[in-house]
Formats: C-alpha cells, sequence, structure tokens
C-alpha cells in the first residue's frame, strides 16, 4: 500500500476493519479527515469496535473516533427531541406525520440510525395539510430563509417539499415534504398510498417500515443531482439491506419498487452496494431485479463508481470531477422536462453571474422605512 490512503483503501477499511491495521500514522491522519468530512467517524468507530480492534488503533486516532461517537449520540438526541416537539406542535394538522431519512433511522432505533449525523429533519406530510403545518411551525419559531423570485416558485410549483424552516433560536432545520420525488418529473408518486406503508414506534412516532425506508434511500441517492455525501448515503442503504437481508424484507421492496415505478433505482442501489461495499444481496433478487438493467449500463457503471466512493481531495478518484457533473446532468434531467430544465438552469446562472459582479446580497430585499 502507498502511503497515500485511496478511495478504495477507505471503502476496505469498512469491509475489512483489519485491513487498517497495516495503516502509518500518516494514514490513519488520512483517514480521518476523510471520514469527517463523510460524516462518517462515528460510523467507522462502530465497524472498528465490532471488529474488535478498536484498541489496537493508534490512541490519538481513537480519540477523534470517540469524539465522534459523542457527537453522534448527541445528534440522536437531538433528533429525539426535535421529533417530539414536531409531533406535539402538529397532533391536529395532518393526516400522517411520517419521519423520513435519517430522522427515521434513528427514531428506528435499528443500527442504520446509531452514528448518524444530522443536516436536517424531514417529514412527510398530506399535502391538503402543508399550508395548515407550514403556518403553525411559522407561529412556533421555524422560517424560511429569503429566497430568490425563482427558488420560490421552484418550491411551490414543481418541488415535492416547501422551503426549508429553521428554527430561530435552536438552528434546527426541518424539510417539510407531500412527496418523495418532485411533482415535475411527472415520477412522483402517490404519496397518500406510499404512506400505507408505515409502521408506528413505541414513542408513538410514525416512520416508514423498512422496505419503504429502503426505496426511499435509494431513491434518494439515485434520483438525486447531489453526491456529495453518496458515500455516506450507500452505507446507509448497505446498513439497510444487511439487517433486513431476508425474503419478506426482499418481497416487500421489489413490490414496492414495481409499484411505484423505481425498479431501475432498486437495481442500481442494489448493483453499487455489491460492487463498492460487497453488500449480499440474494441471487434470486439479483435475477428478479436483472430486468431494470438500464441500456447504458457502461455509462452509468462509469459515474456512480466513481461519486459513489469516499469524495475528498485526498482520494478522489480518476476522472471524478466529469462522473459528478454527469451525475448533475442525469439528476436534473430526471427532475424536469427539458423546457423547465432550460428555464431553470438560465435562472440559476443569471442569478450567479450578477451576485459574482454586484455581490451575494443584491437581491436582498430591503425593509420599508418608518
Amino acid at each position: 500500500m502507498l502511503n497515500k490512503l485511496s478511495a478504495d483503501d477507505v471503502c476496505q477499511a469498512f469491509i475489512a476493519p483489519k485491513s487498517t491495521l497495516a495503516f502509518t500514522p500518516k494514514q490513519w491522519q488520512q483517514l480521518v479527515l476523510i471520514l469527517r468530512h463523510q460524516q462518517l467517524l462515528a460510523c467507522y468507530s462502530s465497524t472498528f469496535k465490532q471488529a474488535g480492534i478498536f484498541e489496537q488503533i493508534p490512541k490519538q486516532t481513537q480519540r477523534h473516533f470517540l469524539n465522534a461517537d459523542v457527537l453522534a449520540q448527541n445528534h440522536k438526541k437531538q433528533v429525539v427531541f426535535e421529533a417530539a416537539e414536531l409531533k406535539r406542535e402538529l397532533a391536529d394538522k395532518p393526516q400522517y406525520l411520517i419521519f423520513l431519512k435519517g430522522a427515521g433511522y434513528t427514531l428506528s432505533g435499528a443500527p442504520v440510525g446509531d452514528t448518524r449525523i444530522y443536516n436536517d429533519i424531514d417529514i412527510l406530510a398530506d399535502k391538503k395539510s402543508i399550508d395548515a403545518i407550514e403556518k403553525r411551525l411559522c407561529l412556533i419559531g421555524w422560517l424560511s430563509e429569503e429566497l430568490t423570485e425563482h427558488d420560490e416558485k421552484y418550491y411551490r410549483k414543481w418541488a415535492h417539499e416547501i422551503p426549508p424552516l429553521r428554527h430561530g433560536k435552536r438552528g434546527t432545520i426541518v424539510d417539510v415534504h407531500h412527496n418523495i420525488v418532485p411533482i415535475i418529473s411527472g415520477r412522483h408518486l402517490d404519496a397518500d398510498k406510499f404512506a400505507t406503508n408505515t409502521v408506528t414506534t413505541e414513542d408513538g412516532f410514525q416512520i416508514l417500515s423498512f422496505a419503504a425506508m429502503t426505496l426511499h434511500s435509494l431513491i434518494h441517492l439515485f434520483f438525486n443531482e447531489e453526491v456529495k455525501k453518496g458515500y455516506r448515503d450507500l452505507i446507509d442503504l448497505h446498513t439497510l439491506i444487511t439487517t433486513n437481508n431476508n425474503e419478506a424484507f426482499w418481497l416487500d421492496l421489489i413490490t414496492l419498487a414495481k409499484e411505484t415505478d423505481f425498479g431501475l433505482e432498486l437495481f442500481l442501489a442494489c448493483r453499487y452496494t455489491q460492487k463498492i461495499l460487497k453488500t449480499e444481496v440474494p441471487e434470486s433478487v439479483q435475477k428478479e431485479i436483472s430486468q431494470f438493467c438500464p441500456w447504458n449500463i457502461a455509462f452509468v457503471d462509469f459515474i456512480y463508481e466513481k461519486t459513489l466512493k469516499p469524495n475528498h481531495p485526498l482520494c478522489k478518484p480518476k476522472f471524478f470531477a466529469l462522473a459528478e457533473f454527469a451525475v448533475l446532468i442525469r439528476g436534473h434531467f430526471q427532475k424536469m422536462p427539458l423546457h423547465i430544465l432550460i428555464y431553470h438552469l438560465l435562472c440559476k446562472g443569471g442569478v450567479s453571474v450578477i451576485q459574482s459582479i454586484f455581490g451575494k446580497h443584491v437581491f436582498t430585499k430591503e425593509l420599508d422605512q418608518p
């Protein structure tokens, strides 16, 4: 092994933790920097402990992992607190209030949520209740940030969520969804029907079933134009699959993917968790979902085998920038019809040019003077 870690070395440290015992102090330093950037220090800490090698890690490196463990536990407590507040304040508003993604992972009590670091809390509610939810949250301190006229239109007319709301005191961000993919994409599903695939935790939180949770996770990864945390999201999928790897889970997941027309995304999720993280997917499942293999699989392999590995300047694969740009274009094409996409890019590009000349606050609205 060369002194500089590669993206494959970082993946191998997760797959076979004992491979790290040959790391030099400099390589441990690199690993910490890469994992911190990917918000995966606590995840790897848990992996090393389960493999029984944590005590063999250099002491100065152990401290980084232990600090990450504390941070992850604090995030977990904060998520539970915020979820309880949201459930209490919105008890009489929506037909359903489902906690999605990271918040759902934590509230499920499953391993996938044990070491998660959060940027926001995502909830799904019926569209008819969205206005009432937004008004209620605004009254208790959750406010949206200043948006351009175009961004406001994007959220209100085309997106699957309202603008993010930030709590004025705690700084927590909540994303309120009424679907799991943008309405304008033409692939949005019947959210009310999808919302029947839920379970209620002992504490009364409504979360997706593990099959629906996995489907949403893989849709979020492979229907998106953003892959900066793609490796973390792939590990989430690996953990969801590994801890639910039974016949009933796969039957539910495949059925749900077919019903919602997201078979392609399921195929890609299984393909790249296998390729990158050696996730065990039953042969019968591989055969069943092979029908969703896209015609341009060589191109898809090129972009995702690069962008779903650890993304850090220390270990970026060759042609990473090109692959990332391809994912960006692919994601936008999936989310919007061509004429809307062109309009959207022109608006965003125009704003960026003007801000580069006149400053980022050129579009900030001035308050009326008394």
